[in-house]
């Protein structure tokens, strides 16, 4: 009669990809009857194993996923404080607020002022701050489309000037 290593032989069965006690009894040429005998309890032991396996695994990937959407967030108040920091530097610049006679150019200063309001909104859905939670992404996008769009369109004094 052999002498089997029974430890070994649940610990192999547990982790491995065998599906039945006697699925394993045959590929390790040991007479089922005798594994039925001496492995009460591991099929219910493989089967929670799995479960906790497959749970950690769920919390993992949520866990990454978390991460990610921050990282994104992040990412997004970095750029909206990096747009009103600029907004600061051209609210700073004479040749931006002032036309070339020395007047205060209240074209310029009304696209300031948008683009404020454009970032604060890009800041406050990129914080979360903002009731509606749905749709952040596509309405970040679409703020920033807008603030590229104004910075691009020809301020009328400048052209008359």
């Amino acid at each position: 009669m052999f002498c089997y290593d029974w430890d070994s032989l649940k610990r192999e069965f547990i982790l491995g990809s065998y599906g039945t006690l006697k699925e394993f009894a045959e590929a390790k040429n040991i007479s089922y009857g005798l594994l039925r005998n001496k492995a009460k309890g591991w099929t219910q032991e493989k089967k929670e194993l799995s479960k906790t396996k497959n749970q950690l695994i769920v919390e993992k990937t949520l866990q990454k996923q978390i991460e990610k959407a921050s990282d994104y967030n992040t990412l997004h108040v970095e750029f909206w404080n990096r747009l009103l920091e600029l907004v600061w530097e051209a609210l700073h610049d004479d040749k931006t607020i002032k036309t070339k006679e020395g007047k205060i150019n209240i074209y310029a200063l009304e696209k300031l002022a948008l683009v404020v309001e454009k970032v604060q909104k890009g800041q406050r859905l990129a914080l979360g701050l903002d009731e509606k939670k749905d749709g952040h992404s596509e309405e970040l996008l679409q703020r920033m489309r807008e603030i590229v769009q104004a910075l691009h369109q020809p301020d009328e004094t400048s052209v008359v000037n």
